[in-house]
Formats: C-alpha cells, sequence, structure tokens
C-alpha cells in the first residue's frame, strides 16, 4: 500500500469497476517510450512520460513519482471518467475520436477531455471547498497549448467552457451536499 488512503481506495475501486484495469509506472512502459519517440514528443510535450499520466482502455500508465500521492489521487479520478467513456461509447470509436482527429481545432478529444477535467475540478473542490482560478488556467493551458496537441486553439471558447463547467460541478456538489444535510 502507499501513502495515500484515498489512492489505494480508488485503486481498489477501479479493480472492482474494470476486471482488466492496470497501473503501470509510466517510464517502465515500453510502449509510452516508443509512443514519445515515434511521435516526437520531446519536440512538443517534452515532459510526457514524467509528468503526465496516460490511459488507454483500462490501463493507466501514471509517472512513478505520483503513484501513491494525492496527486495521483486526482489523476486516478480524472483517468477514471476516460475509462468509463471508453466503455460506454466504445473502445474503437472513443479511440478514433480522441486520437485521430488531431489537430483540426475544437475536436471530440476536446469533449473527452472536458468530461474528465470537470472530475478534476469535483476533487479540488472536495479537498479545499473551491475551484481555483489557477486550476483553470492549468486546463486552458492543456486545451490550447502544445501539450494536448493545440486540442481547442481557441481560449476564450475554452475559458467560457470551463467557467460554466466550474458553475455547473460547484453546483452539483452544493446540491448533493444539500440534500445529504435535509435527509440527516
Amino acid at each position: 500500500m502507499s501513502g495515500e488512503p484515498r489512492f489505494d481506495q480508488l485503486v481498489q475501486e477501479l479493480a472492482r469497476e474494470f476486471r482488466t484495469f492496470r497501473l503501470v509506472p509510466k517510464e517502465r512502459s515500453r510502449l509510452m517510450r516508443a509512443l514519445y519517440h515515434l511521435l516526437l514528443m520531446r519536440w512538443w510535450c517534452p515532459d510526457f512520460i514524467e509528468s503526465y499520466t496516460t490511459v488507454l482502455i483500462t490501463v493507466v500508465y501514471m509517472p512513478s513519482d505520483l503513484i501513491g500521492t494525492d496527486t495521483g489521487y486526482r489523476s486516478l479520478r480524472h483517468e477514471r471518467i476516460h475509462m468509463r467513456d471508453c466503455w460506454r461509447w466504445g473502445v474503437l470509436p472513443f479511440a478514433l475520436s480522441y486520437l485521430f482527429v488531431l489537430p483540426v481545432g475544437l475536436t471530440l478529444r476536446s469533449v473527452w477531455e472536458m468530461r474528465g477535467y470537470a472530475e478534476t475540478m469535483r476533487v479540488e473542490l472536495e479537498s479545499t471547498g473551491e475551484i481555483s482560478d489557477d486550476l483553470l488556467r492549468h486546463i486552458e493551458r492543456q486545451f490550447t497549448g502544445p501539450s494536448y496537441l493545440y486540442m481547442c486553439p481557441f481560449p476564450g471558447l475554452v475559458r467560457r467552457w470551463l467557467r460554466r463547467t466550474r458553475c455547473r460541478v460547484t453546483q452539483e456538489m452544493t446540491d448533493g451536499q444539500g440534500a445529504k444535510l435535509d435527509g440527516e
């Protein structure tokens, strides 16, 4: 077991939810290293191996430094949304919509990532009681920058989308807590 109990609990939940779930240290994965080199990531996402968590169907490739940490927990929550979407919509349609339409401006990949980042916002709200502007700026950079191949090169659109998502997530969490308090 690791140092963060929530991380360990989430790993157990994922193993129950997804029969083929695996958590792999990213830097030990030949596949991830091959992708890094084949896709020439050193030019557009040099920290892919040591900073980004990647999921392929139900296998999560996470940098070793994140495994068992609060940051790793946050990443797993985000990736769980992608795993659920992959199964809900089908592996092939999800993969094609996520990978093979880039870069072309607004893509389905940005829709999938916004769903994942909505969960990232939920985790921050649960942990701190708010969704910070710093988090929104970080997410905006992911959408509009080279790390995600400029999946949505329209900063104004991304900012509006993020503000609406923050409001929706905050409202959902408030309503959920309110309903819980009313039911006590």
